[in-house]
């Protein structure tokens, strides 16, 4: 098997979105993603035809265009199809994923010795091990931490310690600049491995952000610990939340890295412990429009995620949802479009408030101007 190793050097590696399963018509990528034990009978059997209808190299091609291996691995593995092909590709990453947590434990257990209270664990690797999936089911090439940027001098002190060093960010992404800062190390993991340090709820420009801001803010007050290790991690309706809000207010609900977002959504919302009133008491507060409902659903849509009628109520009953999810989501195959332009954003952006368009539009442009007066 060839060196798997997502991260060679500080260059990311992009996910080939046109790198799809289409069986009779219909988008399967997103069953691909699926915790095996989620599939129903007949889903099952589609995974299966296509298998036996393509075989192991088609999927194997996928997986490394989607950046999934492992999920398709332990998909097959389970489905009992050519475990010793696919076994190596799962006991990679799950070798990986652990040494990934060892380190994280390290790192906040220096952290916590330092008088470092903000730092959390979020998003994807949180969500992994928040939602006890298996260990093995992560291929990202990094982490994401939230943190208060008063503690940023401590926070790069130790990072760099562990061999995790940052760069000034590109002028491209000047806009971006003093929202995050991200931090590699070319020893760590199987020859590189990135610890993105986020300042903000999301890495958007021009985005207000202040409620969900102070939210979080609080939130990390009130992080758990996992496991009995020294990883602090967002109490689990917190982590749905702000997942949701990366989604949609981070990557426009469908961009890079697309369905992987909602596997974060989907895995947490399976808990039993949501508190889901206060998810839908947040999203009104914090005026957030219909993001976090549309990300909920949109999960619910392609992952058959289990979330409450009242969410699916929100966007299945409102004229300026439905028109933004008609934009979002192919009814007929099933497929989430990935497509991006200034325009595109602007237009999820302005949608995803949850106001008349037109007027909205106008009055963003004259608040954006009279900030600058």
């Amino acid at each position: 098997m060839n060196d798997l190793s997502l991260a060679k050097n500080r260059k990311r590696i992009q996910t080939d979105e046109t790198c799809d399963a289409i069986y009779e018509g219909k988008y399967i990528t997103a069953l691909l993603l699926r915790q095996p034990n989620t599939l129903c009978v007949d889903e099952r059997e589609i995974l299966i035809n296509y298998y036996s209808k393509n075989g192991k190299e088609q999927l194997l091609k996928i997986g490394e265009g989607k950046k999934i291996i492992p999920f398709v691995a332990e998909m097959f593995i389970e489905l009992g199809f050519d475990e010793q092909f696919w076994r190596p590709y799962y006991d990679f990453y799950l070798r990986r994923n652990i040494k990934i947590k060892n380190i994280l434990d390290s790192i906040f257990k220096e952290l916590k010795a330092h008088g470092c209270k903000s730092v959390v664990l979020t998003e994807n690797f949180g969500v992994l091990l928040a939602s006890n999936s298996d260990m093995a089911s992560f291929c990202s090439g990094d982490v994401d931490l939230s943190a208060d940027i008063t503690e940023k001098n401590i926070i790069v002190s130790i990072l760099n310690l562990f061999g995790f060093h940052s760069k000034d960010q590109p002028s491209n992404i000047g806009e971006y600049t003093g929202q995050s800062m991200q931090f590699f190390s070319g020893d760590a993991i199987d020859g590189g491995f990135w610890v993105n340090v986020i300042w903000k709820p999301v890495t958007r420009a021009f985005l207000v952000q202040d409620r969900y801001e102070a939210r979080l803010r609080r939130k990390r007050t009130e992080a758990v610990y996992y496991n009995k290790s020294n990883i602090r991690i967002l109490d689990d309706t917190s982590l749905l939340y702000f997942c949701a809000l990366h989604s949609s207010a981070g990557h426009y609900f469908t961009l890079s890295p697309g369905l992987r977002l909602f596997v974060d959504i989907d895995r947490m919302a399976r808990k039993p412990n949501i508190n889901w009133d206060s998810i839908l008491q947040w999203q009104e507060e914090d005026s957030a429009g219909i993001r976090i409902s549309m990300a909920l659903y949109l999960a619910y849509r392609v992952f058959k995620t289990p979330i409450p009628e009242e969410f699916i109520f929100q966007i299945e009953n409102n004229t300026a949802s439905k028109r933004l999810l008609r934009y979002l989501l192919n009814d007929c195959s099933g497929q989430i479009q990935n497509k991006s332009s200034i325009l595109r954003r602007l237009y999820v952006e302005l949608e995803s408030d949850n106001k008349n368009l037109i007027f909205n539009f106008f009055n963003r442009i004259l608040s954006y101007v009279g900030s600058k007066i």
